[in-house]
């Protein structure tokens, strides 16, 4: 079996609910553009806009791997991601619909993706990496994985509130890191989406 090192830290499904419809492709907005070395030597930023498929955005290769010796390893992408990917897509889609006996057998599924979804990304890793220095890539992945449901009781417990774009022009923008929660330096305003409101579509 090939080895998975493209590693999607906001999964293909989640990304599909962004797109327009009869659109197979995004509009990525590259804020770091990779720098390339023209004939002469000089060194220009790539395109930061442009279109992309969903499989050839937000990843990142080996940013789940762990490494033993010469050995790659993939099992936290198969294994772990893989399942919280396909109970979250199932849990997203019921929450979508209006049949509440489906929130209510997808409800802790919703709540542990998304947990992982704040924490998979390269921002929320290197915030774990932040606090513990001197980790190896593999004792990160490891620290990820004792800590995943760290938000979990405190989202389940708390209010909640599902928004749509779904009349307004103006849809949801995607980002790389897709789930926020509250900022209290940001407190909410009467009029406009507040950071404790998750958008997992457009």
């Amino acid at each position: 079996m090939s080895v998975t090192r493209n590693n999607h830290y906001v999964p293909q499904w989640h990304q599909t609910r962004f797109l327009l419809p009869g659109r197979d492709t995004l509009s990525y907005l590259d804020l770091k553009p990779a720098m390339h070395a023209k004939g002469d030597g000089t060194l220009v930023p790539g395109k930061s806009l442009f279109q992309t498929p969903p499989v050839r955005a937000f990843c990142t290769r080996d940013l789940y791997s762990t490494f033993f010796g010469t050995d790659v390893n993939d099992e936290i992408e198969r294994r772990l991601f893989g399942n919280i990917d396909a109970r979250g897509a199932d849990a997203v889609r019921a929450f979508c619909r209006t049949d509440q006996s489906a929130w209510h057998d997808h409800f802790q599924n919703l709540f542990e993706y998304l947990d992982i979804q704040k924490l998979r990304t390269p921002k929320g890793l290197q915030w774990l990496k932040t606090q513990y220095p001197e980790l190896s890539q593999n004792e990160l992945m490891q620290e990820m994985q004792g800590i995943r449901m760290l938000n979990v009781t405190t989202w389940t417990t708390g209010v909640r509130e599902i928004v749509s774009a779904e009349n307004s022009p103006t849809k949801f923008i995607l980002t790389d890191h897709p789930i926020t929660i509250y900022n209290h330096a940001t407190p909410p305003k009467i009029v406009g989406m507040t950071s404790r409101q998750i958008p997992l579509s457009h």
